[in-house]
């Protein structure tokens, strides 16, 4: 199963966050609740505007999150949802896809 299986797909319609984290939930210390808390963390309403996907990544792996922040922005172009859709031009399922790939590099380690 890939994180992009549940973006903005039926039944589930998760948000960027919500689909990373749906994968990975396993690894949040409140799997119950996770998608519930990322719920509002989708199509730029995350904290400061970052990406979803980026988000959920870093709650997924605090430990990590220095490096996936940097990794992220280096694979998508940003860190904000809006400079990452309109000046880099990347597509949201990009961004899940990327933080699912960072996700699966970094627990590794």
């Amino acid at each position: 199963m890939k994180a992009t299986d549940t973006f903005r797909t039926q039944p589930w319609c998760h948000n960027c966050a919500q689909a990373v984290a749906n994968k990975w939930c396993n690894l949040y210390p409140s799997p119950s609740t996770i998608l519930d808390e990322l719920a509002l963390s989708g199509s730029g309403r995350a904290e400061g505007g970052l990406c979803g996907a980026l988000v959920a990544a870093q709650k997924a792996l605090p430990q990590h999150a220095e490096e996936i922040t940097k990794a992220f922005e280096e694979k998508v172009g940003g860190l904000l949802c809006r400079d990452i859709k309109l000046m880099a031009k990347t597509p949201c399922p990009e961004c899940v896809n990327t933080a699912d790939i960072l996700i699966e590099e970094f627990s590794k380690k």
